[in-house]
């Protein structure tokens, strides 16, 4: 005798609780929660010193002076009080993460930390002013350095070479003699073939121009004398043809010029020596082993 059949629908709320009970996230939480409370029990407020945090009149201080900087004014009451509830949240994650080893085998945090330990060796070595015999010495050691870069100033005609071809050259002759019978006034604008450059150039460095034209048209440029059309001189572009206004030539500077950026220069390597010397009297402190990668490959054998 066959059993009669059944139908019976399983109700919405207790499949959608058995998907949750399924969900990753869920057990992520309550691991999380489990975690927070094993760490509750073992460190309980009344009984571990550590857990207490002092906000001192000096925090205070400088709470309001920091407001004060970022807003121009002082914080109200209750400002000031969430920045005092800001610093207390933050000193329990930052002790809470620390108790956790969140900080530790973490690269981010280790550079911050190396460049705390840098900032406060550099303090703590106090660094003095240098002399003006410092800035003397320093200025003759690292002349190219500070040296001022030529300046030119000059108005060019461009001639297409993949233009004009075989009468480039031609062109060139005919078009410099126009110009030179003009002088300094002729426009170069109104002259040659169009360029997506300026046709003028003032006080530019012979670096710039170099980067611009190319190093032979640098190289030529610097040759030319100031006060007439001359040409052709050959680019990564073609042919220009070119009147010089002004020359200034490359000079090596006096310290009263450039002091400010000779102190610079001066205060930021005797910071990298400064560095460099208590991280190698640190090192002699420590027992340093570097497996080398044959030992390691003749392991795995």
């Amino acid at each position: 005798m066959p059993y009669p059949r059944f139908s019976y629908e399983v109700p919405e709320d207790h499949l959608y609780m058995k998907r949750l009970l399924k969900d990753p996230l869920l057990h992520f939480l309550l691991i999380g929660a489990a975690l927070f409370l094993v760490f509750g029990m073992v460190k309980s407020p009344a009984e571990n010193p550590e857990n207490r945090i002092v906000i001192t009149r000096g925090d205070i201080d400088s709470l309001k002076a920091n407001f004060a900087r970022t807003w121009r004014r002082p914080p109200t009451e209750s400002e000031l009080e969430s920045l005092i509830e800001d610093q207390v949240r933050d000193e329990i994650s930052y002790r809470e993460a620390v108790a956790m080893g969140l900080d530790q085998n973490d690269r981010v945090i280790r550079k911050r930390l190396r460049m705390k330990m840098e900032l406060l060796a550099e303090d703590m070595a106090g660094l003095n002013a240098p002399t003006e015999e410092d800035l003397k010495r320093f200025l003759a050691e690292n002349r190219a350095t500070f040296r001022r870069e030529a300046q030119i100033s000059f108005k060019h005609v461009y001639l297409n070479s993949d233009r004009r071809g075989a009468k480039v050259q031609s062109d060139a002759r005919e078009l410099l003699s126009e110009l030179s019978t003009i002088g300094a006034i002729a426009d170069a604008q109104f002259y040659g073939d169009s360029i997506m450059l300026p046709k003028e150039f003032t006080r530019e460095y012979a670096g710039n121009i170099e980067r611009v034209f190319g190093k032979s048209f640098s190289r030529d440029l610097l040759q030319v004398e100031p006060g007439a059309w001359t040409g052709p001189l050959r680019s990564s572009y073609g042919l220009h043809l070119v009147f010089m206004h002004e020359h200034i030539a490359a000079s090596d500077p006096e310290l009263a010029e450039v002091r400010q950026e000779v102190e610079r220069e001066w205060i930021a390597k005797r910071r990298k020596e400064v560095k460099e010397e208590i991280y190698r009297t640190l090192r002699k402190q420590y027992t340093i082993t570097i497996e080398s990668q044959i030992s390691d490959e003749s392991n795995k054998k």
